[in-house]
């Protein structure tokens, strides 16, 4: 049995237009209005087949099945076997980027091992995928003051064992260091920046950056 990979897609800067292909791409007036909601992700890609095969969806979302938790206008929270579906999302920010050149959005995902996690973005200067390994992040999590609150609970006893204070923080942890790598490094790799003002670029309610400052992609 495949494991389970959870993605949480967050549009933090999306313009009018954008959203209104996004609505199209999710039909979420039709939806809505019939109180349904679709179930796979293939089911928003007009290209997809009516019945695609685990090559098909490698190809084209990454994991060979991918369904929908829930969503709306400004996110959606998908499962995935082994992987998250890096492909597919990517292809809806580009998608939207053709309403939105300076859309910015973030990703997590996390292994239900948890084997692996990590945090990706999107925004004005291309894409950027900050994976982590567990066990690496635990490592991480040993020298870092702002990971105290698990720390105590790291040490593996004789058997290879950690007590249950360890599992019971554990994605309070996880959550805490994709913050870390959202915040300290993937959205300042995607992100516009003035370097006049030496700092990310300021934006007006529409979307458009204060300055005439070009992307990158």
């Amino acid at each position: 049995m495949a494991n389970h990979v959870n993605s949480q897609l967050h549009f933090i800067r999306i313009n009018n237009k954008a959203k209104e292909r996004l609505a199209m791409i999710l039909r979420w007036n039709e939806m809505k209005q019939d109180n349904q909601r679709l179930e796979n992700f293939h089911d928003i890609m007009e290209h997809a087949p009516d019945d695609p095969d685990y090559n098909w969806y490698h190809d084209h979302i990454g994991p060979k099945w991918c369904y929908f938790e829930e969503y709306d206008l400004d996110f959606i929270h998908c499962t995935s076997a082994w992987g998250w579906p890096e492909q597919g999302y990517t292809w809806l920010i580009e998608e939207l980027r053709e309403h939105d050149p300076y859309l910015l959005a973030q990703c997590t995902y996390e292994d239900e091992g948890p084997n692996f996690y990590g945090v990706a973005g999107w925004g004005p200067q291309g894409f950027e995928d900050y994976y982590m390994d567990t066990d690496e992040g635990v490592e991480y999590w040993k020298k870092d003051k702002r990971f105290e609150f698990i720390q105590p609970y790291l040490k593996t006893n004789e058997e290879d064992e950690r007590p249950d204070e360890f599992y019971e923080l554990l994605w309070e942890a996880i959550g805490e260091h994709q913050h870390i790598l959202w915040e300290g490094d993937c959205r300042g790799d995607v992100e516009l920046y003035d370097e006049t003002e030496m700092q990310e670029a300021e934006f007006n309610k529409d979307g458009t950056p204060k300055k005439n400052i070009m992307t990158s992609w």
